[in-house]
């Protein structure tokens, strides 16, 4: 499989080629915006453009050269690509612990390079962790050996503090970043470049990957997904808010199950009962919580968001409008059971518990104990007795600037 082209960006992708012909682009890149927006795509472009041999030509990358067509492949010894990954087991040493991580990052390539939204480790406890950084850091030493230019791809980077309390991986990466060599051009991603070290933001340039208009990711939908009806197309492109990526996953015959756990975890919120509550929280294993939480998160985002828009009496906002006209009295029914608070702000609570839950899924924290907490506030929320646990807090003010 081949890196495609980053869907629907033409004019972000022209400012970034004009930079890279006028030796203006900047070494060290922060490449932040929502999950599934295209982030990954992005930056693999940027490398291929860095790396093509008519770089200073304007016209990058060329898609035609051999470095555009290594780099394009995942094979160009000097793009270095690296993501979360298992701390492996049983290293001995620090010196076997980086060559185990090395290893194991081989092995996820040749995976991605069948593959490119393969997701490995989906159900495993991932971080970038310090033996990591300290491979990262090492590479980047070196000469290129093959192009001008190495290029390095950190995806997800605000894992690097796989804990609050251990922020050794980030004060490691943060040397790189202080004195980068000169050859060497480091492009980190993130969905969540708030839970970077202020240290590093400051020392990266942040280019946001902007969520697209629902007419751009319907015609992705279309095209590369295979959804010939319009009108799904465009029902898929409404849920993904402006991802592509997320289109993909909700295209995708699996979706189906993120939906009815997001249903699941709904129908427990209301029903408002610990026993409901808990039997929900049960379903999910104790580890692995991006695998199956994290999309039944996203899902219920959809539903609250869609929710809100019945209570404010917008119901054509929604980004799932035939499930509204099925049972849009949802938003209106929490109303009811909020002793008189309106259902906006009832609603509004429970998406910022729905935040706070899904920093907890990128912290790596117990699935169970997650959705348990998740619950018990949304129930509150609905309900009208509010934990403050969410609102006031910063995620809750991130679900307010994200509506």
């Amino acid at each position: 499989m081949k890196c495609e082209r980053p869907w629907g960006q033409d004019d972000l992708l022209r400012r970034l080629a004009g930079a890279v012909a006028g030796r203006r682009l900047p070494q060290s890149l922060l490449v932040h915006g929502p999950e599934g927006v295209g982030k990954r795509s992005l930056a693999l472009w940027l490398a291929r453009a860095l790396q093509c041999e008519v770089a200073d030509a304007g016209d990058v990358p060329c898609e035609g050269c051999r470095n555009c067509r290594m780099a394009a492949r995942l094979e160009h010894p000097d793009v270095h690509l690296h993501f979360p990954m298992p701390r492996p087991k049983r290293a001995a040493s620090r010196a076997r612990l980086r060559e185990a991580i090395e290893a194991q990052r081989h092995e996820r390539l040749a995976l991605l390079r069948e593959d490119l939204h393969a997701r490995p480790d989906a159900d495993a406890v991932t971080g970038l962790y310090v033996a990591a950084v300290e491979n990262i850091r090492d590479q980047a030493s070196r000469r290129p050996s093959m192009a001008r230019r190495s290029v390095f791809v950190i995806e997800d980077a605000e894992r690097m503090v796989p804990q609050s309390a251990s922020p050794e991986a980030a004060n490691a990466f943060l040397k790189l970043l202080e004195e980068p060599p000169p050859f060497a051009y480091i492009v980190l991603t993130s969905s969540r470049p708030d839970a970077l070290l202020p240290t590093i933001r400051s020392r990266t340039v942040p280019l946001r990957v902007a969520p697209l208009p629902t007419e751009r990711v319907a015609a992705y939908v279309a095209k590369h997904l295979g959804v010939g009806d319009e009108d799904r197309a465009r029902g898929v492109a409404r849920r993904a808010g402006g991802a592509v990526y997320r289109a993909r996953v909700l295209a995708d015959a699996e979706a189906g199950e993120s939906e009815a756990a997001a249903d699941g975890l709904l129908a427990a919120a209301l029903d408002g009962t610990p026993q409901a509550r808990y039997r929900a929280a049960s379903r999910y294993s104790a580890r692995g919580a991006r695998g199956e939480l994290e999309p039944a998160l996203e899902a219920l985002r959809i539903r609250l968001r869609d929710m809100l828009c019945v209570a404010a009496g917008a119901e054509d906002a929604a980004l799932d409008p035939d499930r509204v006209k099925r049972g849009g009295g949802a938003g209106r029914r929490v109303a009811g059971g909020a002793a008189g608070a309106p259902a906006e702000g009832a609603v509004l609570e429970a998406l910022g518990a729905v935040d706070a839950a899904v920093e907890g899924v990128s912290r790596n924290l117990n699935p169970q104990s997650t959705t348990a907490l998740l619950l018990e506030e949304m129930s509150a929320a609905f309900a009208g007795r509010s934990t403050g646990r969410t609102a006031g807090t910063p995620q809750f003010a991130g679900v307010l600037r994200s509506l």
